[in-house]
């Protein structure tokens, strides 16, 4: 009898956590979470605010931001409270909430503790709001595993509304990410190399307010201003094309040349104004190339190595002599020893990557006194982290004591959209390793090659937050129903809603659905659209079978991905200005399946009914004005649109695809392209 009285009272608890879980979606989820008996906490019944152990009251959100202060602890008072005595093994940013007899008592190991601790009391009181049920009592007890936890703010090819960039701040703020790196490139106005900067570009003021903004929310944002490589901002201009490594190449910096330093150091010191909280300077340094064709390089007789290396020392004595700690990318040092490809391509055999190291890890031994040891070297691989490879170059610093974070990916260089499920497995990857292995922290990037909108990437950002902070071995849909539940509403968590994951295949057709090969990640030097239907023959059906059959397939794929946004919008409660993105771009793709039909009738046509449906291509063509119209007045609501006027386009010796055009035509590179063509055929018809 004893026994089973236990066993019911254990199957109560495992239910009421199990009840739990599904009503109250964290995000990150905490490191424990206890479900207690009695009486928890109704959302409507907070009063007050005590706080204890400090005079600092966090910065606050929701229904906590208009609490007034309490003198004593009792019903509807939170109980902020810093801890004076540490308990051993307490780490910063740790705390714990214990919710009962409608109080609550939240007890953190530092401010950041008490802050984050508020973020999982706010999520827990809007859950608890949105669905009309109490809190139950219950106890949390939360760290991180990873103490810094990075998002890239990558300003390459697109500036947004300065107010844009606050929220943004706020948003990361409220799922525990505690740090920003942000790449200005051209989009600081640089005080003293003035013509680097943009016209449009955000003063250095401007963003040391922002900077400010995020430190008071925990979050310390660091600048990345690229050298030795990636220097087209700097060297397109005509003032700087005597610092060239290449004299007809903006891509590098010559780094044997002493003004290349004059001018990069200027561009820091700005950056670091910028950001004056800030604790990192990247450098970059990455994807160099052809490294020392310089004269000044030749005559040196120094290796690319050891050009490369002595570029990194001169950048991290600058970086150690404005305490800011040098980051960089570290991608060029297993090139120069040739063991590059094995931290990247899952097809090598684990025999040939032992082997490749076997032969070629004294390169990097042998140079190891260059390699500078305040330096952070910034290990980033965005798809395939597991590999071998990646996990021996990992394995290298720490075998001789050099600091190595990790770089994930939230967007790499796909249109309109992030792809691979918001790049689930990859993050979800190197957040374990990077805590598996001890790492100095991690970084989720989010490139601006092919500029989507920041609202596109909230899902991968909210997947990095998820295992950066507390790994769990989750399955995607089970992350991403988090997501839906925490970045739109509880109603939403249902796999019925989930739109993301079909709007991602979606435009694996749109990719490609105009062009007979090739794709658009990147700006195309040469357009190769496929062909048009001829007058008396009906192969052209034939030919393009497949994308017939496959555009067919995208308007039933459209219709459920339009309905579930319709009905996504409905019950949402915040972010209704993600869900018009995304419906924007769901009207965007389908442009090309549908042409595609309309030529297919044309083509299977009588000659007497040919005229009428080239009408209906007419009207469909000359609609494309309004669907990109529709879609930038969504988009421009927080993204400006276009370069200032005069703006100079760099090589693009990536051909990045926002580099193609100074106007918004590169979002239709093909569109644009293919409907020139149509125009003309219907001319001759």
């Amino acid at each position: 009898m004893l026994l089973l009285n236990l066993f019911v009272v254990l199957s109560a608890k495992a239910g009421a956590k199990e009840d739990f879980d599904k009503h109250f979606r964290l995000m990150p989820q905490p490191q424990k979470i206890e479900v207690q008996s009695g009486k928890g906490l109704s959302y409507h019944t907070l009063k007050a605010i005590l706080l204890k152990g400090t005079t600092l009251k966090p910065v606050l959100y929701g229904d906590l931001k208009s609490l007034p202060y309490a003198t004593a602890a009792g019903p509807g008072v939170v109980v902020l409270n810093i801890a004076t005595n540490k308990t051993p093994g307490s780490s910063t940013e740790s705390y714990t909430i214990e919710i009962k007899n409608s109080q609550v008592f939240v007890t953190a190991s530092d401010q950041a503790g008490l802050f984050y601790a508020c973020q999982t009391l706010l999520q827990l009181l809007e859950d608890a709001k949105a669905q009309q049920i109490e809190i139950p009592a219950c106890s949390i007890s939360d760290f991180p595993e990873i103490a810094y936890r990075a998002v890239h703010l990558d300003l390459k090819h697109h500036l947004d509304a300065i107010s844009y960039y606050y929220d943004l701040v706020d948003r990361l703020a409220h799922i525990k990410v505690n740090a920003i790196i942000v790449e200005f490139e051209d989009k600081l106005r640089y005080r003293k190399s003035s013509e680097v900067g943009a016209l449009n570009a955000i003063s250095v003021e401007e963003f040391a307010s922002i900077s400010r903004y995020a430190k008071e929310r925990n979050i310390e944002i660091s600048p990345l201003v690229q050298g030795l490589g990636h220097a087209s901002f700097i060297l397109k201009h005509d003032k700087f094309k005597n610092l060239r490594d290449t004299v007809t190449s903006d891509w590098s910096f010559d780094p044997m040349n002493p003004k290349t330093y004059e001018l990069q150091f200027s561009l820091y010191e700005d950056a670091i104004a910028a950001t004056p909280h800030g604790k990192y300077l990247h450098v970059g340094g990455d994807e160099v190339g052809h490294l020392g064709m310089s004269e000044l390089s030749k005559k040196s007789g120094l290796t690319p190595m050891q050009l490369q290396m002595q570029w990194l020392k001169k950048v991290c004595d600058f970086a150690a002599s404005h305490n800011r700690i040098p980051i960089f990318w570290d991608d060029m040092l297993f090139k120069l020893a040739n063991l590059y490809r094995t931290t990247y391509d899952p097809s090598i055999s684990a025999e040939e990557v032992n082997k490749a190291w076997q032969t070629n890890d004294h390169l990097l031994d042998e140079n190891l006194a260059l390699f500078p040891k305040e330096c952070v070297y910034m290990r980033w691989n965005y798809d395939t982290p597991d590999i071998l490879g990646n996990n021996k170059a990992i394995d290298w610093y720490k075998a001789h004591n050099l600091k190595a974070m990790a770089a994930t990916a939230a967007q790499t260089t796909w249109p309109i959209l992030p792809r691979e499920s918001s790049n689930f497995q990859s993050i979800k990857d190197f957040c374990r390793i990077t805590s598996q292995k001890k790492m100095d922290g991690i970084l989720c990037t989010a490139w601006d090659d092919c500029s989507p909108h920041f609202e596109t990437y909230w899902r991968g950002l909210y997947n990095f937050a998820f295992f950066s902070w507390n790994f769990v071995d989750t399955k995607a849909d089970d992350v991403h129903a988090r997501f839906r539940h925490r970045f739109y509403a509880p109603a939403l968590a249902s796999n019925s809603f989930e739109f993301q994951d079909s709007l991602e295949k979606a435009l694996d057709f749109w990719e490609t659905a105009l062009i007979s090969k090739g794709h658009r990640n990147n700006y195309p030097k040469t357009t190769e659209l496929i062909e048009l239907p001829e007058q008396n023959n009906r192969a052209w059906s034939e030919k393009y079978k497949a994308k017939i059959s496959k555009a067919k397939e995208e308007i039933i794929r459209y219709e459920t991905i339009k309905n579930r946004i319709t009905q996504s919008a409905q019950l949402a409660r915040q972010n209704q200005f993600s869900l018009q993105l995304m419906n924007q771009i769901n009207e965007l793709q389908i442009y090309s399946a549908k042409l595609l039909l309309l030529l297919e009738r044309y083509n299977n046509a009588s000659n007497p009914a040919k005229g009428d449906v080239k009408k209906e291509i007419n009207t469909y063509v000359t609609g494309f004005n309004t669907v990109r119209t529709n879609y930038e007045q969504v988009f421009s609501k927080t993204r400006i649109m276009a370069n200032p006027e005069g703006y100079i386009l760099d090589q693009n010796q990536h051909h990045h695809l926002a580099n193609g055009t100074n106007n918004s035509d590169w979002m239709y590179v093909y569109e644009l392209a293919m409907n020139a063509k149509i125009n003309g055929w219907l001319k001759l018809k």
